[in-house]
Formats: C-alpha cells, structure tokens, sequence
C-alpha cells in the first residue's frame, strides 16, 4: 500500500513538473524572432529567423527583436533592452569597437559585450547591421 502511493506521487509530481519544462520552454520560443531583415546578395530581403545561419549580414531598427546573436559592423545610436539575459533595466548602448576579453571571450558578462546583440532582445533606439555569430540553440538565450 505505501509503495504505490509513494510511486503513485512520484509519477504525479513527475508529470506536473515536465509540463512546467515544456510551458517555460514554449515561453522562451515566444520570446524569439519570427522574421527578420537580410542583405543577401547586396538586397534587402525578409526571411524567417530559423532560416538564418552564422555569417548572414542582418539589420536592426528601432523596435525589432534580435533574431540570432550578432556582431555589430554598423551602429547609429544602437541601443537594445536586454533585461531577459543580463536582468538590466535600461537598455545598453551597442557600439562596433572591439572588446578586450584577454584569453578568455567567455569572462567577459554579457552586459558588457557592447559590440554584440543578443537574440530575443528588443532594438529600443537607433539602428544596426550586424553579422549572425549564433542562431536557434548556440545563442546566449538559446543555452538557457
């Protein structure tokens, strides 16, 4: 009797916090692009966001959404709100200078890569070309 109640429990708690996994999963899915603006072959063109890959030129204006992490080649008074990744309030300027991280990229907080925009962050000012580094499950947001 107490062995099936005890795994009758398991199995409940089991299933309730798989679909809290899968409901948080379908959250941060609706936090991403769903299209976004591309220079291919020297024009402008609109593609899905799962259909950028690393090394495709991507520009950025005021109220879009980052479709993949970018290194910013061209910046006019980028700003871009990054509360979902670094917990900051105000949006963070973007600039193109290169950033001292010694030997290691990594040690460097992501509130404080200036050059970089990250996916499913919002352009809260200004405007940007930047190069696609990481898209889908390689972003900063998509290792979470």
């Amino acid at each position: 009797g107490l062995i099936v109640f005890v795994i009758t429990t398991n199995t409940t708690i089991g299933i309730i916090q798989e679909g809290s996994a899968e409901a948080a999963a379908d959250a941060l899915k609706a936090m991403l692009s769903s299209d976004a603006l591309l220079v291919r072959d020297g024009k402008d063109v609109k593609v899905p966001a799962d259909k950028i890959v690393p090394g495709d030129i991507i520009k950025l204006s005021l109220g879009d959404r980052v479709p993949a992490d970018l290194r910013m080649c061209e910046v006019s008074n980028l700003a871009a709100l990054e509360a979902a990744l670094t917990g900051e309030a105000v949006p963070i300027d973007k600039t193109v200078d290169a950033i001292d991280a010694g030997s290691d990229p990594n040690s460097t907080p992501l509130g404080d890569r200036h050059n970089m925009c990250f996916s499913a962050t919002l352009v809260s000012s200004g405007a940007a070309v930047g190069v696609a580094v990481a898209t889908g499950d390689n972003t900063e947001i998509g290792t979470i």
